[in-house]
């Protein structure tokens, strides 16, 4: 029996476990939407795309590509799934990981300690703000309770005081928050009764008959805490589309929305009182639903929930970018708008998938993974009335969409393409106006083992991409880093960056990047385990969070790791901290969750162990010469722990039950 396999549907993740290599996977809801593209239609080339001159010309791209997608059971369904696919280690986690000669690298300048944004998050990018579960601004530390309370707190005294608490209009379930002076944005994807799309599907006015009740959508509450005491609801928007991210920047804000191809009320082959439909039938009365489509039931809306029936349309027609092929029928949006004018919010979009977001100060990218998929299947002429799709991917391409940053401006410039899987935002840097993206490529060409014997093998790079006429066009590239390991972390620099990818060594890669068209390998550290999160903490070291394993890739628990790159042609561990074999890191998972103090040589994260269900704030202390003392600082902690830099070595210690003020020293 084969490791579950993951299959994205409807946004998220599907686990499926594969007997002999086949799945039955059953009645799936029709409506939802794979996150690769539909392995029927033709592959797309994302490079350079066109404009759309009306609306009528958009409605025709939508409707004439995607007819021929809908059958007895809607868009796709029911199918019979066939995995044959290379799986990597069940334990890995995200996050993201030059010679003193010619072309070397001041490694010690270019590794700054990294401190957390004003706000207390630790995010990608100093310049760009993001989402988080509590933030801060010094003075108050605002958070979510219970998933419907906003909670504001003075924490400039010895002891956090209430200053307020506001009930939200809905539940939160999953909600995060930005802070931008005043105003608090609570962000939230959903669907249903939730804070997400239920609203746009029953209210819109572009809706008809034809759109289910439930649509995914966001919901974006703007929250005023100029009075804290009496906080108030300034704006309250939905928007349809799945909430990809957001982002801010001073006081401007960018949203990221994928929209799904129309929720159709599609009939199903069943018995009509006396008269049996039959499969030809329901496909013949599905399809003509599709055909009387609008453009309204296409593009993204947004609602004002403050005034009811106040719709809009988020894009305009001429705003919209596709491809010269087929790419699926969803729509991303980028909506930007600044935080005191809400209301002149301006729209940019791509009929393209969007799932992945990395924004520097002066450029916001959108990655979106499509796997093209072998067609046929033995047997598959038994599956009668039933799509068959084999997943078997032949080719895995990550489409990327470049949009330029200026104030309160969003444009379109470029869009191109790396062969194989990009993990998570974290595999994506832009410097000096290129995109650096690094990349799994599973299965991508053939090694001679010590046997003789020639076989498949995975590989991992990084790409350069470069904007070029209205495309971005891979100028340099480095592969064959890690052979049959997967990517756990990356970690960009101004012109290196560090790579550690694992299955049973952890293989630390040095990647010169001082002319980033002719990117090299310079050195390589393999040890036991690996880090699922690298962070700087300055004189050329890094401090790794990652797990212990044995030298055949036996999981040993979570550690910490320092890093000492300042020769980046032998880069070294010089000390490590275990945390028992029961442990694990969060900010494996997310890298919110660690906080570096430059000031204090130390860094915060916590420590959660399986075996009884409870998690601890350890302090990692890193000396001038790289060696690591771990001490307890809280050890009743609740769950979605954030840890908010304040003054003089205070930290605002937040979790799912409570908020303390901490003197970490």
């Amino acid at each position: 029996m084969r490791p579950l396999s993951k299959v994205a549907l409807g946004g998220g993740f599907v686990s499926l476990a594969t007997v002999g290599g086949l799945v039955a996977a059953g009645l799936l809801a029709t409506t939802a939407t794979l996150v690769v593209t539909d392995p029927l239609a033709p592959r797309a080339n994302a490079d350079s795309l066109s404009r759309f001159d009306s609306c009528a010309s958009l409605l025709h791209w939508y409707v004439d590509h995607s007819v021929d997608e809908v059958g007895p059971y809607g868009w796709g369904g029911p199918a019979i799934y066939a995995m044959d696919m290379p799986m990597g280690p069940m334990d890995s986690a995200p996050g993201f990981a030059p010679e003193a000669s010619a072309g070397s690298v001041d490694s010690a300048k270019s590794a700054d300690a990294r401190a957390s944004s004003s706000t207390g998050t630790n995010t990608q990018e100093a310049d760009v703000d993001e989402p988080d579960l509590a933030k801060t601004d010094g003075r108050r530390v605002v958070r979510m309770v219970d998933e419907r309370t906003l909670v504001i707190t003075d924490v400039t005294g010895a002891e956090p005081r209430e200053l307020g608490r506001m009930p939200l209009p809905i539940d939160v379930y999953g909600g995060e928050l930005l802070l931008a002076g005043d105003h608090v944005l609570i962000s939230q994807a959903g669907g249903g009764n939730g804070m997400g799309g239920g609203p746009i599907a029953v209210d819109s006015g572009f809706a008809s008959d034809r759109v289910t009740a439930y649509q995914s959508g966001t919901r974006i509450l703007d929250v005023d805490i100029s009075d804290s005491a009496h906080a108030r609801v300034v704006h309250d928007d939905s928007y349809t589309g799945s909430l990809v991210s957001m982002r801010l920047y001073g006081d401007t804000v960018r949203v990221v929305t994928s929209t799904d191809r129309p929720q159709l009320a599609f009939v199903m082959p069943h018995e009509q009182g006396k008269q049996s439909l039959s499969d030809a039938a329901a496909t013949r009365r599905n399809r003509e639903l599709v055909r009387a489509t609008t453009i309204e039931d296409w593009l993204p809306a947004v609602v004002d929930n403050r005034s009811p029936g106040a719709h809009s349309r988020l894009l305009d027609c001429t705003d919209v970018y596709h491809p010269d092929e087929w790419s699926g029928g969803q729509t991303t949006a980028v909506t930007t708008y600044d935080v005191a004018d809400p209301d002149h919010r301006q729209s940019v979009g791509v009929t393209a998938d969007g799932q992945v977001v990395y924004s520097s100060a002066d450029r916001l990218y959108v990655a979106s993974t499509r796997m093209d998929f072998q067609r046929s299947l033995p047997g598959s002429d038994a599956m009668q009335g039933r799509m068959v799709m084999p997943v078997r991917p032949q080719n895995t391409t990550t489409q990327l969409h470049a949009f330029a940053l200026k104030g309160t401006d969003t444009t379109y410039v470029g869009s191109g393409h790396v062969t194989g899987t990009v993990r998570d935002r974290w595999s994506m840097d832009e410097h000096d106006g290129k995109l650096r993206v690094a990349w799994t490529r599973d299965r991508s060409g053939t090694i001679t083992d010590s046997n003789g014997e020639t076989r498949q093998h995975s590989q991992n790079g990084i790409t350069v991409l470069t904007e070029r006429d209205g495309a971005l066009v891979p100028t340099g590239t480095i592969d064959q880093l890690g052979i049959d390991e997967n990517i756990q972390s990356v970690r960009w620099f101004d012109d290196f960056a560090v790579l550690v990818t694992f299955r049973q060594m952890d293989p630390l890669y040095t990647v010169d990047l001082t002319d980033q068209d002719h990117p090299r390998e310079i050195g390589s550290l393999k040890i036991p385990g690996y880090s699922g999160y690298l962070h700087p903490i300055g004189d050329g070291k890094l401090l790794g969070l990652g797990v212990d394993a044995t030298d055949e890739g036996h999981n040993l628990g979570a550690q910490a790791a320092v890093f000492d790159i300042g020769d980046l042609a032998d880069p070294q561990r010089v000390s490590r901290q275990g945390f028992g074999a029961s442990s694990s890191l969060p900010a494996i998972d997310d890298p919110r969750a660690f906080t570096w103090l430059p000031d204090q040589r130390t860094g915060l994260t916590t420590v959660s162990t399986w075996t009884n269900d409870k998690s601890r704030l350890v302090a990692l202390h890193v000396d001038e010469a790289g060696a690591l003392t771990a001490t307890d600082l809280v050890t009743d902690l609740g769950w979605n722990v954030r840890t908010l830099p304040l003054e003089d070595g205070r930290v605002a210690l937040v979790d799912d039950q409570s908020l303390r003020v901490i003197d970490v020293g």
